[in-house]
């Protein structure tokens, strides 16, 4: 049984590593062109969901506002939330664009080891961010 379950266990890693490499592509690519296509989004979510683990993906525009106090001259810079399809369409350079990952359902290889160990390693979760530029 040891050999079927390392076998789970890295294919399960490569799939996590695969849908990594290309949240970590999708966000250089809206870093770059500063935007995002509903093509763009939907060959996002299916190449992410073609490696073995299917997932649930949000993408969020963080929309950066600079705030001076006039009185201390101190300067605050925040990020609002746009979470609508349409407020991804054109990035405006500082802003940010944030990529959610969450694993749907369980994978072969946590339902093997948890019923050959009793042991779960969870789900797969991922957040990464880059800054429009």
């Amino acid at each position: 049984m040891a050999p079927l379950l390392i076998s789970y266990k890295i294919d399960d890693a490569v799939a996590r590593r695969e849908v990594l490499f290309d949240t970590t592509q999708f966000i250089d690519t809206v870093r770059d062109t500063r935007i995002i296509t509903s093509e763009d989004l939907d060959q996002f979510y299916q190449t992410c969901n073609s490696h073995g683990i299917a997932v649930d993906i949000k993408v969020r525009r963080l929309v950066k506002s600079v705030v001076v106090d006039p009185i201390t001259q101190t300067v605050e810079i925040n990020y609002t939330i746009h979470d609508d399809p349409d407020s991804l369409r054109n990035f405006n350079k500082g802003d940010g664009v944030q990529v959610i990952i969450n694993e749907v359902g369980v994978s072969s290889a946590r339902s093997y080891m948890y019923r050959v160990l009793g042991s779960d390693s969870g789900a797969f979760s991922l957040t990464l961010a880059g800054i429009v530029g």
